[in-house]
């Protein structure tokens, strides 16, 4: 880190700000929810009934099976994009993205669609927007980021409680 950036890591600004990124950073976790398999299961069962789409349970499952080892794969980038254009940035897209594949969702039309949606729901939320997430509280808090991770991980529990209501 250069002299410059470690003066701004011990301004009291800078440390307050991080609290904030704290609740940002749990935030963007429970937004990874329509990426999960909690968030999918929601709406799983008016899925398999929908005559738009001609799916049984073990087809479905082999979706998500597929969906989730390939969206994997999205994490992989994310680190080179933080470090090339900046966390805010790289959330800022990936919230983006997510909520438009989101928004794409209600508009399906057949097997194929709904697969590359759930690939995408898959990539841009459990595994993009979790590494964002998880990276936020590290980049603000380099020392001392027990307490934050603290209540990082409380108010994300309390924030998928609330969204599984």
């Amino acid at each position: 880190m250069s002299t410059s950036a470690e003066s701004l890591v011990s301004t009291p600004r800078r440390r307050s700000y991080g609290w904030v990124m704290v609740a940002v950073a749990a935030l963007a976790m429970v937004a990874t929810l329509p990426g999960r398999t909690h968030g999918l299961g929601m709406i799983t069962e008016r899925l398999l009934t929908d005559p738009a789409f001609s799916l049984n349970r073990v087809e479905y499952s082999e979706f998500n099976l597929w969906a989730t080892l390939l969206g994997g794969l999205f994490c992989l980038p994310c680190g080179w994009f933080i470090d090339r254009f900046g966390l805010k940035n790289v959330l800022a897209v990936v919230v983006a993205l997510l909520g438009a594949v989101v928004l794409w969702m209600t508009h399906l039309t057949g097997n194929t669609q709904l697969f590359v949606a759930i690939l995408l729901t898959r990539g841009f939320g459990q595994s993009a927007l979790s590494v964002l997430s998880i990276t936020m509280v590290g980049k603000w808090f380099q020392h001392g980021v027990t307490l934050p991770m603290a209540v990082y991980s409380l108010i994300l529990s309390l924030g998928f409680a609330a969204a599984a209501q």
